[in-house]
């Protein structure tokens, strides 16, 4: 059965609830930027996050309350601050803070690892805390790890600048299993030591050892990690195996665009196995599906291997790249070619889905095309390119409730709703219109502000004005008066209400049907008929 009263009340709770959190920070913010903004007028400059302030004096910030006292003397270099954390920078080292002045001390963190600092600027405790101030269960292991991060790190700026002295001996004193467990900025640093190493002093490396480290650091390094290590299995290596098997490891776990590429690269010329074409081109398929920086790459070696293997091998993609100067791969559905100014869209299976043309394909939706930018204005077509709806509009959005959806267009400055098939549901008359990007959807009509509270049905939509609910019909015209705390359509058409802690039914043009005298509705789908109940209370 669906039961309408709790499906309003937690609606209407779960609505509630967001917006009084999200005002309540949003306030909070303001008042934290107005202090900001006091505190620029007595110092050099000031930053903050949420509610703890920074002033900088005589070229060194310190922490400072809401009304500019001075309340540490850590002589901080730099500070960044974003709205999860600040950065400061303090005798050289950079910490990451996690909470504000507290007794005297802050916690902060350096590669992953927590420890106290006092007003000073002092670590008054071993890096063997969490983010959030709790003591690690491991504490010894949190030490050597921080311990092993610092010598890794210091090594790495040694050998940035040109003195490749302690490489290895950090190499020979790191455990595999440390190595496993290091944070990914501390792990993309040590593969590019090691990497960098090699290629400018080889004897002062164990590249056999350093293959070893690879594979350790592969679960924990970042992005910059292993870019770093392909960029030096693209060239050296010299375990062939190791190499093969870290790369496919990135490319297939990972779905590394560039590790794909790299991939590719081998098995089309044999540079690690057996030549294996089929399987390049499924690398080459991958970066055209989830690249960025390497699809023209991609593009140009799927063509090419159409051009030199032709039907012999399921490379129809390679084909499109041959025949065009651009392939997109949209979505799961959709390609986009392109040749000069022309576009062309077809589907998965090569078939033609619009024509060539020359348009810019925005995107698609339940199998309705947007063609156009915001300087030139959007189309509307079906496919084959015949247009769902004539002309060209300002701007378009999607009005969902559900897995039911309307389209919301603008033109000449108005805005309108229509059916997802093209029908228009009400004329151009609305003067602006909010999709809400995660909040409730809204338009304004002669300077009233309406909630859109659900779609457009047998004429009417339901609609929140200063706080109550009422329907609008397809003119704008208010057919529901705005006395309800809550509604919502029945299957029939029909509206349970919420009025004073009860519920009631009325017509859509507003007529009583039930009384708001009821602690519960719900329909009976099998009977088709709603239900309704009055609570009592019985003395036992």
């Amino acid at each position: 059965m669906t039961i309408f009263n709790r499906f309003l009340m937690i609606l209407g709770l779960f609505i509630s609830f967001n917006l009084n959190a999200f005002c309540q920070e949003d306030d909070e913010e303001d008042v934290n930027d107005k202090i900001a903004e006091q505190l620029q007028q007595m110092f050099d400059d000031v930053d903050h996050f949420d509610d703890v302030f920074f002033a900088k004096q005589n070229g060194v910030w310190e922490f400072v309350n809401e009304y500019g006292k001075v309340l540490t003397n850590m002589r901080i270099e730099n500070v960044e601050c974003n709205y999860t954390y600040a950065e400061l920078t303090i005798k050289g080292k950079k910490y990451t803070l996690e909470n504000r002045l507290d007794n005297d001390k802050v916690l902060v963190g350096r590669y992953g690892y927590y420890a106290y600092m006092d007003k000073n600027g002092d670590i008054v405790t071993p890096f063997i805390y969490d983010g959030y101030g709790d003591k690690v269960d491991d504490q010894e292991e949190a030490v050597a790890l921080y311990d092993t991060s610092e010598q890794i790190m210091n090594v790495y700026q040694e050998a940035e600048q040109g003195d490749y002295s302690s490489v290895k001996t950090l190499e020979k004193s790191l455990s595999l299993e440390q190595a496993g467990k290091l944070t990914s900025e501390v792990a993309d640093s040590l593969l590019a030591l090691l990497c960098k190493t090699y290629e400018k002093r080889p004897k002062k490396v164990d590249m056999k050892m350093a293959e070893d480290l690879f594979a350790a650091t592969l679960v924990n390094c970042g992005y910059g990690g292993n870019n770093v290590v392909l960029d030096y299995y693209a060239n050296h290596g010299l375990d062939k195996q190791k190499r093969f098997d870290y790369v496919q490891q990135l490319a297939d776990d990972y779905n590394s665009e560039y590790a794909n590429l790299l991939m590719g690269d081998f098995q089309a010329k044999g540079a690690l196995c057996t030549q294996d074409i089929q399987g390049a081109i499924g690398h080459y398929k991958n970066v055209m599906i989830t690249g960025d920086e390497h699809i023209e790459t991609a593009h140009d070696k799927l063509a090419e291997l159409w051009k030199k293997y032709g039907t012999k091998y399921d490379n129809q993609l390679g084909k499109l790249c041959a025949e065009n100067e651009k392939v997109v791969i949209y979505n799961d559905e959709y390609i986009i070619l392109t040749n000069g100014t022309q576009n062309m869209v077809v589907d998965t299976l090569h078939q033609e889905v619009l024509p060539k043309g020359d348009y810019e394909f925005y995107g698609s939706i339940e199998g309705i095309f947007i063609l156009g930018n915001e300087s030139s204005g959007y189309q509307l077509v079906k496919k084959g390119g015949k247009p769902l709806i004539e002309g060209t509009f300002d701007d378009f959005s999607i009005l969902a409730v559900d897995e039911d959806l309307q389209l919301v267009l603008k033109k000449d400055g108005k805005w309108g709703f229509y059916e997802i098939n093209g029908t228009p549901i009400t004329s151009m008359i609305f003067d602006d219109y909010d999709p809400g990007l995660g909040e409730t959807s809204s338009f304004t009509l002669n300077e009233v502000y309406y909630s859109i509270h659900s779609l457009f049905k047998d004429g009417q939509m339901i609609v929140g004005k200063d706080g109550t609910y009422g329907c609008v019909n397809t003119e704008g015209k208010e057919t529901v008066p705005f006395i309800y705390d809550n509604m919502v359509f029945t299957p029939k058409g029909n509206l349970v209400v919420l009025k004073d802690g009860k519920y009631g039914v009325i017509d859509k043009n507003g007529n009583q049907l039930l009384p708001c005298k009821y602690d519960l509705i719900e329909y009976d789908e099998e009977e088709g008929k709603l239900k309704a109940v009055v609570r009592e209370s019985v003395d036992l």
